[in-house]
């Protein structure tokens, strides 16, 4: 467990690009609540800099710009695509809808703007338990990052981790039964980690997650998740 920023090792590799999408996200969302982590990570991508001003260059391969200009049209040609569906006058329910996922929206705008823009292109929370909702945002082989949304008083099962899992709190706060993470704070878990994060009373809490290792739940739903193979 950790409460403290992630180390000068992780934002060299970020400066260097050596780090998984997932991991670069998270950096940057941390960066983005914490303005101590942002100097950090500012100093680490200028030493970068000045490494690669003294190295060797290294000659593109000829389809490199025309890969860019495709990719970047390819881009364009989506944007304005998606459109509002209409909602119909005087439809109580709809309206009712429309405010719900208004508020929705308004959350996902709250975020850091890396994380707003990935959240907004998914589309919706994916139910994961009575008050507890998940959003994948991105995969990079065994990493992944995603959104959980616990709202007040819930929280996820109890579970241990094959590998290492870092939770930044972006909204709120959660008690995982070891210590207190607000806005801005990292819960550092690895396989040694047996832990229940609970979204404290008053507001809800989001928070990103990024693991390199599935989780393993250890209540009742870990018999379910051996039954099943998991």
């Amino acid at each position: 467990m950790t409460n403290h920023p992630l180390g000068e090792e992780l934002y060299a590799a970020y400066a260097s690009g050596a780090l998984s999408g997932p991991m670069r996200l998270l950096v940057d969302a941390q960066a983005a609540v914490d303005a101590a982590i942002h100097e950090q990570r500012r100093e680490a991508e200028a030493v970068a800099g000045l490494l690669l001003e003294v190295a060797d260059p290294v000659a593109l391969s000829e389809k490199a710009l025309p890969e860019v200009f495709a990719a970047i049209d390819a881009e364009e040609a989506v944007i304005g695509e998606a459109g509002r569906a209409p909602m119909q006058a005087g439809d109580l329910a709809s309206q009712k809808a429309a405010e719900a996922a208004g508020h929705a929206i308004n959350e996902l705008l709250s975020l850091p703007d890396e994380i707003r823009d990935l959240a907004l292109e998914q589309g919706g929370w994916s139910f994961a338990g009575p008050g507890v909702r998940t959003m994948e945002l991105m995969t990079d082989g065994p990493a992944k990052a995603q959104l959980i949304r616990l709202e007040p008083g819930c929280g996820v099962p109890r579970h241990s981790h094959d590998g290492r899992e870092f939770t930044l709190v972006l909204t709120g706060a959660f008690h995982d039964g070891r210590d207190r993470f607000g806005k801005g704070e990292m819960c550092a878990a690895d396989p040694s980690v047996e832990h229940k994060p609970v979204a404290e009373y008053g507001e809800v809490c989001i928070a990103l997650a990024v693991t390199d290792g599935p989780l393993a739940f250890t209540g009742p739903l870990g018999w379910v998740q051996r039954a099943l193979g998991g």
